[in-house]
């Protein structure tokens, strides 16, 4: 809002106010503070090593082509319907990814999330996980896999593989992971990835789920 005043000297000065629509979020003034409370704190203490930053989350829609994409995808078969309506593998479907449209440039908003950040994130929340539940990377023959709650593990990069199951599969059966509970984004798998994984899994001494999701 912005002022100008008219000088009397009666005293009876008048204003003209005017307001400046101008859009400023809530969640902008909050951020702006955490930047400059952490930016006064390393200007004092030049040697800390302490994480001053902070998470954004936003909900955001994806790109219909992407929804397209998604829905042209045939569980039973495993296979994308291509743009000649055919079932077509999906190296041969035309479809680049299906990581990469989730992340914050696939979404068109600002942020560096990967589209694998932004999926898990996704599913921890609609698991029941706190948002600053703690994750942890585990290997499996060069594959990243996420694990948290000591419990759950989720597979959602592509690249899996029968060396990345034989590798799961040890861990858990060796008792070195416990786990309850896989989650897949079945996207990134072939059915011949998931099929052993399954037949695997139900050799275990111990009861795993399998989750697949689309």
């Amino acid at each position: 809002m912005g002022s100008c005043a008219a000088p009397s000297a009666k005293g009876d000065d008048k204003f003209i106010t005017t307001d400046y629509l101008q859009q400023c979020p809530i969640d902008e003034i909050s951020r702006e503070r955490i930047t400059r409370v952490a930016a006064k704190i390393r200007a004092n203490n030049p040697a800390t090593n302490s994480d001053l930053g902070f998470k954004h989350y936003r909900f955001a829609t994806p790109t219909q082509q992407t929804l397209d994409d998604l829905d042209s995808f045939d569980i039973a078969t495993g296979h994308f319907i291509n743009t000649s309506g055919q079932l077509a593998a999906f190296t041969e479907s035309g479809f680049t990814d299906m990581i990469n449209p989730f992340s914050a440039r696939g979404l068109g908003v600002p942020g560096g999330a990967s589209g694998e950040e932004t999926l898990l994130t996704t599913w921890l929340v609609a698991d029941g996980y706190k948002m600053d539940i703690d994750v942890q990377t585990v290997d499996f023959s060069g594959y990243c896999a996420r694990y948290v709650d000591n419990t759950r593990l989720y597979l959602i990069d592509e690249r899996w593989g029968t060396e990345q199951t034989r590798d799961l599969l040890n861990h858990i059966g060796t008792h070195q992971l416990p786990v309850q509970t896989i989650v897949i984004y079945g996207y990134s798998f072939d059915l011949e990835s998931i099929r052993e994984l399954e037949i695997g899994l139900k050799q275990l001494d111990q009861k795993v789920n399998l989750v697949k999701r689309y």
